[in-house]
């Protein structure tokens, strides 16, 4: 059906383009002949004139002369006219236009185009639109709530708000939402990482000193987690630094436990950020396959009953907890000096501590561990990624 109304159109713009165009210049040829016509009418009409006296000799002359003179102009204008038609192409190329550009079109529409989709009915577009202002204004009403909320309103409220905004393509709203959350004590790293997918989002796809800092922090409270390094490794390579990204990616896809969706958006990321330094793309198959010594490999997270038994600890109980969990960790590790993610361990605990010194320590212990490596080992420059997000 929409072939059938498309040829239909054509053909309809190509009778309005070429008969004005053919009428116009049979209206031309037949007011020349017969302008033509006339001028020997007159041209007879001076010489019964001249016979029968009405006219002097002189007269007649002057009068032949003036009509000659007129059809010589309308001659003239008439060999200009089809000498112009034959430069500029005249109607031959005026048709062949004409035909063109509608094959032309149907040609690039059978490319780019997308006939099989089935047309949607204007119910279901008035449905869809007005699904999409109820949005709006929810997302409005929410927002003057938290505004209104004398506590500055709970954090899932925020949360929620940003990511209404994200889905509706207001980037710049979304982040002032997560800005809100990524303040306060209790923002984990994905509060980090959404405000810097934000923030970024906002400057199409430009890493601000703001999201370096949000990328920086939810590297800091987890490495582990995929959309930092994602955004991690995006910062890197906009400082050039195209094969330490590319080697973070890689390196991520390593850790995890078993297949996650993510897996393939970096994988292609890290294809691309290759293909800059002239490396051949790999499969996910070469990436899981490589043995690699990279750290956070084995890194192991709190059990279930420990996060629930440090739910219903008080501050200072948890803060006990956390604090014998890195002097163990540090005990441990002068036993064992060669586990270079055990001291990326110790060096970001530290640093959520706040203890630069230790964190200091702790980072030139594994970077000395990681420089042993072999120079393309990913390992290495995953530890040196990881030093550089937090700041060590």
């Amino acid at each position: 059906m929409i072939w059938a109304i498309g040829g239909v159109l054509a053909a309809l713009s190509v009778l309005v383009l070429v008969l004005p165009a053919m009428r116009k210049r049979t209206d031309t040829l037949g007011r020349d002949e017969s302008a033509l016509e006339i001028f020997k009418d007159q041209l007879s009409e001076v010489d019964r004139d001249a016979a029968r006296g009405l006219i002097s000799g002189e007269e007649a002359t002057a009068a032949r002369s003036e009509i000659k003179r007129r059809m010589l102009a309308l001659t003239k204008r008439q060999e200009a006219g089809g000498s112009g038609e034959t430069r500029a192409g005249g109607l031959p190329v005026l048709l062949a236009a004409a035909a063109f550009i509608p094959v032309a079109g149907f040609a690039l529409y059978a490319v780019r185009g997308a006939p099989e989709i089935p047309s949607q009915p204007f119910a279901e577009r008035a449905a869809e639109q007005e699904e999409v202002t109820e949005v709006a204004q929810l997302a409005e009403t929410l927002r003057t709530r938290l505004l209104e909320d004398e506590t500055g309103g709970p954090s899932d409220g925020w949360m929620l708000l940003g990511q209404t905004y994200m889905r509706m393509n207001r980037f710049g709203e979304a982040a002032q939402a997560f800005a809100v959350v990524a303040v306060r004590p209790e923002a984990d790293s994905s509060v980090h990482s959404q405000y810097a997918e934000a923030l970024i989002a906002a400057e199409n796809g430009v890493i601000t000193q703001t999201a370096s800092r949000a990328i920086a922090q939810a590297m800091a409270l987890d490495p582990m987690n995929p959309a930092a390094v994602y955004y991690n490794a995006r910062e890197l390579a906009q400082e050039g630094l195209i094969r330490e990204a590319r080697a973070s990616l890689l390196t991520r896809i390593q850790q995890a436990a078993g297949p996650e969706a993510w897996m393939e958006i970096f994988l292609q990321q890290a294809n691309q950020l290759g293909e800059e330094i002239g490396l051949d793309p790999i499969s996910l198959r070469d990436v899981v396959s490589i043995p690699s010594e990279a750290p956070g490999a084995a890194m192991p997270g709190p059990t279930a009953e420990q996060v629930e038994a440090a739910q219903e600890m008080s501050v200072e109980d948890r803060s006990a907890m956390i604090r014998s969990m890195v002097d163990g960790l540090a005990a441990r590790l002068e036993e064992e000096p060669g586990d270079l993610e055990g001291w990326l361990r110790l060096a970001r605990a530290y640093a959520v501590l706040g203890e630069a010194e230790g964190a200091a320590n702790a980072a030139e212990k594994a970077r000395a561990l990681a420089e042993v490596l072999p120079e393309d080992d990913p390992g290495r420059l995953a530890t040196q990624s990881a030093l550089n997000a937090l700041g060590l």
